[in-house]
């Protein structure tokens, strides 16, 4: 699904998601290619909660994440910013599902809660914010959109099932440029084990095959697991699931064993907090990290 909204911006290495672009003469300044996520999409706002979950109404919804981040041009206001954004999505047939301007979203000293919930970063007194929606056949597209003064973001959800969030060779390039890591979506094991299921292979070769086009990049492949259990169960856990993704790079891919090394860290370097499933699910993954 392709929204047909405003022209790219103008970042040179950093691309903008193929469903949205960004606002005329925005500087792209980040990409983050989470792959198959749990999220909280924000589409209610109660100004007199006390909590998180009282303040921030939202739906739990997973699927492919990229979330980007955009320093917004000068001469333009973020309530422009935030109007061009919303008219191109309803012209793209997107419903809103949610739309806040400034006091609507919340009491200014609760800015902090929409990063904690929804991981958007830019929330502050003076900002814009939207979520949409797009259905064609079995396909979902959620697009949310928060706006403040000197930046914003997007973050663009393709739900579906979690076989359809495989890593690519796209996401891989991006990540490591951006970060220096990135995500290995498509790698499943099987509860508390250490052993790839064969759903794992096309994710396997998309990883291989990028290793081969790359022949000079050496690599970390390191585990990770949520919070629940003893640590030391983790560690040893995560270290072999990473130790599971080399082998079968070096014995079924030709990987040579000299570019890859395999980590675990258990729940020592959390993506998400581990205080809900959301979290927890993210918090369970393999990544790539370059040498």
């Amino acid at each position: 699904m392709t929204l047909v909204a405003v022209a790219p911006a103008g970042a040179a290495t950093v691309q903008d998601h193929p469903a949205v672009s960004g606002y005329p003469g925005a500087t792209l300044s980040r990409r983050d290619n989470d792959g198959f996520k749990a999220t909280q999409l924000v589409v209610g706002v109660n100004p007199a909660g006390k909590t998180d979950e009282e303040i921030l109404k939202t739906l739990a919804i997973e699927g492919k994440l990229t979330r980007l981040s955009y320093e917004n041009p000068r001469q333009r206001s973020y309530g422009e910013i935030f109007a061009n954004y919303r008219e191109a999505l309803e012209k793209a047939g997107f419903a809103i599902l949610f739309a806040c301007r400034d006091g609507q979203c919340g009491p200014g000293w609760a800015s902090s809660r929409w990063n904690r919930v929804s991981g958007m970063r830019y929330a502050n007194p003076e900002m814009g914010y939207l979520a949409a929606k797009s259905t064609r056949g079995d396909n979902e597209l959620y697009v949310s959109v928060l706006v403040a003064k000197a930046r914003h973001e997007i973050h663009v959800l393709e739900r579906g099932a979690m076989e359809t969030g495989l890593v690519t060779a796209r996401a891989i390039a991006d990540g490591l440029l951006l970060d220096g890591r990135v995500v290995l979506d498509g790698l499943f094991f099987d509860t508390d084990k250490a052993v790839l299921k064969p759903q794992s292979r096309p994710a396997l070769e998309t990883v291989a095959q990028f290793l081969k086009d790359h022949p000079k990049l050496e690599v970390f492949i390191v585990g990770h697991t949520d919070a629940t259990g003893a640590l030391e169960h983790n560690l040893a856990l995560s270290q072999g699931r990473a130790a599971a993704v080399v082998a079968a790079l070096t014995r079924e891919h030709g990987i040579a064993a000299s570019r890859l090394a395999a980590h675990g860290v258990g729940p020592l370097a959390p993506a998400k907090t581990n205080q809900n499933e959301p979290g927890k699910t993210r918090n369970r993954r393999v990544e790539m990290v370059q040498r």
